[in-house]
């Protein structure tokens, strides 16, 4: 069982601890493979019945857990990923089955991904088959490809979006494009009443271009529109835990920015669509930048 809302104090931890454990032994269930970033909480748990020992908190060593499919390491309350790519082959069955083997779903590693599926396109425009090999420039990005994955180790992304002593919490959007792909991403600033400004990734999303050539500033309205949606979602979810002060989605293209100013029925279809979409969803007055 997991518990997304994080309590705010030991005390409440350890409420919602015992409630668990009380109304699951209504149905006579017994949970097992405790897990915490606070060894306190899991003091009077019998040694047997947690998935990690005593001395995990206190030793240099990380213990990583997997929680909804994600690498937890509890002692530095952190994500990690543990991505292995063997040296095969560089050609397009392959390349789709290691894009398979990466399970991101919350878009930390959308930068790195993305290179891979925008070769991937690259090889079905070039008619390759699934077995072939490619050009040898294809090879070579490959490889570079293959030699970053061994380096997704040393990542860490904190779990945890609050902090102590909280005053304000800003959301802050990005979103961009290039001729081969576009992307968004959101952080949650966090500020507190000493003065202290934090910022966490809560998550990304990339896409492929069309393979259809479409003008840059309208791929920079893909990115607007895939951050809005973006956007959306972080806020249907944490709406009801964090007291969001402000909302900011931002965008670096100016014709993007004219667009979204004006009513949607001033554009063509494909425009107005996608302006009418953002409109619905956000105010673009002071919220895009």
């Amino acid at each position: 069982m997991h518990r997304p809302e994080t309590p705010a104090t030991l005390d409440e931890a350890l409420e919602a601890k015992a409630q668990i454990i009380e109304l699951l032994e209504l149905g006579h269930f017994q949970l097992r493979k405790w897990a915490s970033n606070i060894p306190e909480l899991l003091s009077d748990i019998p040694q047997e019945e947690c998935l990690l020992s005593s001395k995990t908190f206190t030793g240099h060593d990380s213990c990583s857990l997997k929680v909804l499919g994600l690498k937890w390491e509890p002692t530095t309350d952190t994500f990690s990923f543990d991505v292995k790519s063997s040296i095969r082959p560089c050609t397009k069955r392959v390349i789709l089955s290691e894009i398979a083997k990466i399970f991101d779903p919350l878009g930390f590693l959308a930068p790195l991904t993305i290179k891979a599926k925008c070769l991937l396109q690259r090889l079905w425009l070039l008619g390759i088959d699934w077995d072939s090999d490619p050009p040898e420039d294809v090879n070579s990005v490959w490889e570079t490809f293959c030699n970053q994955l061994s380096i997704l180790k040393d990542l860490r992304i904190p779990r945890c979006m609050t902090i102590n002593n909280t005053l304000t919490y800003e959301l802050h959007g990005f979103c961009d494009s290039s001729e081969l792909a576009y992307g968004a991403v959101i952080y949650i600033r966090v500020s507190t009443a000493d003065g202290l400004t934090q910022t966490r990734l809560v998550c990304a999303k990339a896409r492929v271009a069309p393979i259809k050539k479409i003008s840059l500033p309208r791929l920079e309205l893909c990115a607007a529109v895939l951050l809005t949606n973006l956007a959306k979602f972080v806020l249907d979810t944490y709406l009801t835990k964090l007291t969001l002060h402000a909302i900011y989605l931002w965008s670096d293209s100016t014709v993007v920015l004219s667009w979204l100013r004006s009513h949607s029925s001033r554009w063509t279809t494909f425009v107005a669509n996608r302006v009418g979409h953002i409109q619905d969803i956000f105010s673009t007055e002071g919220q895009c930048g």
